[in-house]
């Protein structure tokens, strides 16, 4: 059979001219050719990536920031507390996992690297507290248990108290008394000075009590796993100041004019921060409890998490009921980490506070919901602890390799700066990469088919970069892979404020899944033909985001490639869905076919395609016949006939009135020759009646005949 072209048709001949035509009205998002672009321009891009010797800005810049002093920690996998000791401005206290033990830091000047030396060793794995007492002698809680060691300047170590409890997570001078947060009942223990006359003055419904802060003669607490903020009061189960959206308050710190919380979140709920950061051995328990979580909250498969620092003003008088009543504003949110540490600035113009990180051992500062910065960038994957001396020196401890830092301890000579490893999702042909800053940048890249560079990434290679316009520009000339990291060095006075690399990814075709043809639509209650109209629907997906364009075409059945017809001719469809038009289209059976490109995206020369056929389906345009009517009273029979599909209904018609359903004589109108019957309806006038009887098919189409019935 041969199929006329009609005249809105036209041959694929047209399609490139219409997806020409397309690509100069389509938003470039993507760019020409497939191009796109990486870029770091603001303070949570910078903060993605890892920095040494700089200061990322809250403002959005990188700039020669201040070298923290490393001391190692031997003998010890990770520290886990810090505390200053108030007898020696120029000193602090560790608390370590692994082998539990004490190390004493000195920090010599302002420029010298901490010194930690053993002070002592204590049973159990990790040093969760640490407190001194009045006298110099420190106290120091262990994991597991709730033994409370007591170790004097030669350290020399006994037993200062033993709680009936698995774990203790805080202990904190306040009026003349040792408070002692534990787990897992969630008490808060009141004891003298010398380990005696234990009370419980806060008997939570949580699981731990995590943070302990005197307020004046107040005290706060932060629980887990309900991350409950709870004032110690005359009820034993204390009063709730607020119910943060989280699992656990790791730590509180009292800042000029307010309050500071640090919340975490984990997606595993019985993943605790304090639980992860013990976890550091892989020990099968390091607080009595079987593992419940990963240490690495970021890792491929690891639990994730999300860290907040929450801020609630409480006025000169620092009035806790403001806790519950003000509006706690955030002042920072991370996600894929969380917060193991707070430490309150003093003397300065605004509220400040310092802020320790699981994620990339970072510790930022914050001053305030406008103002965050990350001050310090260890290469151990955590910091765990914050301490002040009396010096005004500010120590910071890390986990997962155990080391203790003095911040801003002197001028770096110059800072680098490396991006987090872009992910081009396909191999990619790098191109020109763009800085804009001041003063002296250099750049070298690399590239590389995993998301952790290893031996199969390239080596370093530096950029040459020269002045265009406002900024720093040169090519990358690297091995086309998936995988892309840069880094930025930057000399004394040098400033990073905007990085952009441009890319091309190896073209991934379109990917067309299915198609179907529907017929047209209608209801039993039509009383006209529907619109000639066939819907053709497909499942599409462009599988590198790439936008879409469709061609449409259609061909007789088991036609050759010659016969193929578009049918939206030189307008490309940009939907999955095209009506075709049937009123000018003969009978028979067809094939129909999609083409999905994705041309807009890539252009001519890159542009790839995926197309499918349809299964055959059939065009009729024939009514049905009705034949073989017997009528015998009330009662009519007959037989419906369709050549080109199945008889879908027959009804009927009394003296002009609204068509009702005859009945199929086998139940069901299933075929292409349909005997039918139907009595009808009272009350009739006697006398004869004019009957008109519809048959439909599966296209719409009605055949129709009126007979004469006489009651």
């Amino acid at each position: 059979m041969t199929m006329p072209v009609p005249p809105h048709m036209s041959f694929n001949k047209n399609l490139a001219l219409g997806l020409a035509a397309l690509l100069a009205l389509a938003p470039g998002t993507a760019g020409a050719g497939g191009t796109r672009t990486f870029r770091v321009g603001d303070y949570d891009d910078f903060d993605a990536g890892e920095a040494e010797g700089a200061a990322i800005e809250g403002s959005g810049k990188v700039t020669v920031g201040l070298v923290p002093a490393r001391g190692e920690v031997k003998a010890a996998a990770s520290v886990f507390t810090c505390l200053a000791d108030g007898k020696d401005r120029a000193a602090a206290y560790l608390g370590t996992a692994d082998a539990a033990a004490v190390q004493r830091v000195k920090v010599a000047g302002k420029e010298s690297t901490p010194q930690a030396d053993k002070l002592a060793e204590l049973p159990g794995a990790v040093v969760s507290a640490l407190a001194q007492l009045p006298g110099g002698d420190l106290v120091a809680a262990t994991l597991p248990g709730g033994t409370i060691h007591r170790i004097d300047a030669r350290g020399k170590v006994s037993e200062f108290a033993a709680l009936k409890v698995d774990q203790i997570w805080a202990l904190v001078p306040h009026e003349g008394r040792l408070l002692v947060g534990t787990g897992p009942k969630g008490e808060l223990f009141s004891l003298d000075l010398q380990g005696k006359d234990p009370k419980v003055v806060l008997d939570s419904d949580e699981k731990d009590i995590l943070a302990v802060l005197p307020v004046g003669k107040e005290v706060v607490v932060g629980t887990s796993p309900g991350a409950k903020l709870l004032q110690v009061a005359s009820a034993v189960d204390g009063e709730l100041l607020h119910d943060f959206s989280g699992d656990e308050v790791r730590a509180l710190a009292l800042v000029d004019g307010g309050l500071v919380a640090a919340v975490n979140d984990f997606s595993d709920r019985g993943l605790s921060s304090v639980q992860a950061l013990t976890k550091t051995l892989n020990r099968t328990s390091l607080i009595g409890q079987a593992p419940e979580g990963s240490l690495d909250a970021t890792g491929p498969g690891a639990p994730q998490s999300s860290a907040d620092l929450f801020f609630v003003a409480l006025g000169p008088g620092r009035d806790l009921a403001r806790a519950a009543e003000a509006t706690w504003e955030t002042w920072l949110h991370r996600d894929k980490q969380y917060f193991t540490a707070l430490l309150a600035a003093s003397g300065g113009k605004a509220p400040e506070v310092l802020v320790a990180s699981s994620h990339q051992g970072k510790v930022y500062r914050v001053r305030g919901r406008r103002d965050v910065a990350t001050v310090a960038d260890f290469e151990e994957r955590q910091a765990t602890a914050l301490c002040r001396l009396g010096d005004g020196a500010v120590l910071a401890a890390a986990g997962d390799g155990a080391a203790v830092y003095r911040l801003a301890a002197a001028p770096a000579q110059k800072a680098r700066y490396r991006t987090k490893v872009f992910d081009a999702r396909q191999p990619s042909a790098f191109g020109a990469v763009y800085l804009r800053g001041a003063g002296s940048l250099s750049l070298r890249a690399r590239s590389g088919p995993s998301e952790a560079p290893d031996k199969r990434w390239s080596e370093w290679k530096p950029v040459a970069l020269k002045k265009e316009g406002d900024a720093l520009t040169g090519a990358l000339a690297l091995p086309v892979r998936r995988f892309v990291e840069l880094e930025v060095t930057l000399a004394p006075g040098g400033e990073l404020r905007d990085l952009q690399l441009f890319y091309a990814p190896e073209n991934l075709a379109p990917l067309v899944a299915s198609i179907d043809v529907a017929r047209p639509d209608f209801d039993l209650e039509d009383d006209d033909e529907p619109d000639p109209k066939l819907t053709i629907k497909w499942k599409a997906e462009a599988r590198d985001d790439d936008e879409l364009v469709y061609e449409v075409r259609v061909r007789p059945e088991g036609g050759d490639d010659r016969q193929w017809i578009s049918l939206n001719g030189p307008d490309p469809v940009t939907k999955k869905e095209y009506k075709w038009d049937l009123a000018s289209v003969p009978d028979g059976v067809y094939e129909a076919q999609v083409i999905a490109s994705d041309e807009p995206s890539n252009g001519v020369a890159r542009a790839a395609r995926d197309e499918v056929v349809s299964a055959p389906f059939v065009i009729d345009h024939k009514r049905p016949a009705i034949e073989n009517v017997k009528v015998a009273g009330r009662t009519i029979t007959g037989t419906a006939v369709d050549e080109g599909g199945y008889v879908h209904d027959v009804a009927f018609s009394v003296d002009g009135g609204p068509f009702r359903a005859a009945s199929p004589s086998d139940g069901l109108f299933d075929t292409g020759r349909e005997g039918f019957q139907l009595v009808l309806p009272e009350p009739l006038a006697p006398g004869k009646h004019r009957v008109v009887l519809r048959a439909r098919d599966s296209f719409g189409n009605l055949g129709t005949l009126a007979v004469i019935a006489d009651k």
